[in-house]
């Protein structure tokens, strides 16, 4: 990558910062990438549009990993689709929203993982595994939509309309395929156990990108 092209990647990166919900974080970010532009006389046009960041999944179809996946999108105005070759989810929106959705997304199916493997008997059918999964990822669902737009940065209608603008520029410029899918048998109980379990998973560090990792090269 060329210097010019690191500048504008970085430039970029702080633009989108600027739009964090933390005010001093939101105008240091601004400052520097202002003063960069004028220093290398680049115009702000230049970094507008919507960007896009993939985070890798199994190529089999899980369905709880899907309903995380739409989870996070009732936190930040992001659209994502599923690559059915490779299984990776792609998400769409502005660079601030596409990176604190990838990392919630991120987090959640590790911790899904990990309560898993922790509370579920290794010699326990796969289908209970999954169920237990689904659970928590459905409670986590609920949990995250009455979250949403009181830690959005966006009012409640910003927050729809932004997300609606995304879905329809997607659609309108990827040809997306929407394929059969197979659900597997879901064992209730596990199911029900996994609901209860979900409450006890924290969202407040995750919703804040001043906590944690910040986008890469800031």
């Amino acid at each position: 990558m060329s210097d010019l092209n690191i500048i504008k990647s970085k430039i970029k990166k702080l633009l989108a910062l600027s739009k964090s919900p933390n005010e001093n974080e939101a105008a240091l970010a601004m400052e520097k990438a202002t003063a960069l532009m004028a220093q290398y006389r680049l115009d702000e046009s230049e970094f507008s549009g919507y960007t896009q960041k993939s985070v890798k999944s199994t190529k089999r179809y899980v369905e709880w990993r899907a309903i995380v996946a739409n989870a996070v999108e009732n936190l930040y105005a992001t659209y994502h689709y599923r690559n059915a070759n490779t299984g990776e989810f792609i998400f769409y929106g502005e660079e601030l929203d596409v990176f604190m959705s990838t990392e919630m997304f991120s987090y959640l199916i590790k911790t899904i993982d990990r309560m898993a493997s922790q509370n579920i008997r290794k010699n326990a059918k796969y289908h209970f595994r999954q169920s237990y999964r689904s659970g928590l990822a459905s409670r986590l669902y609920y949990r995250m939509e009455e979250l949403g737009q009181n830690c959005s940065w966006r009012s409640p209608e910003e927050l729809a309309k932004t997300k609606q603008e995304i879905c329809d520029y997607v659609n309108n410029s990827k040809e997306l395929s929407v394929r059969p899918v197979k659900t597997g048998r879901m064992n209730i109980k596990a199911w029900c156990r996994g609901q209860n379990d979900a409450d006890g998973i924290s969202l407040s560090r995750q919703m804040n990108a001043s906590h944690g990792r910040l986008i890469s090269g800031w």
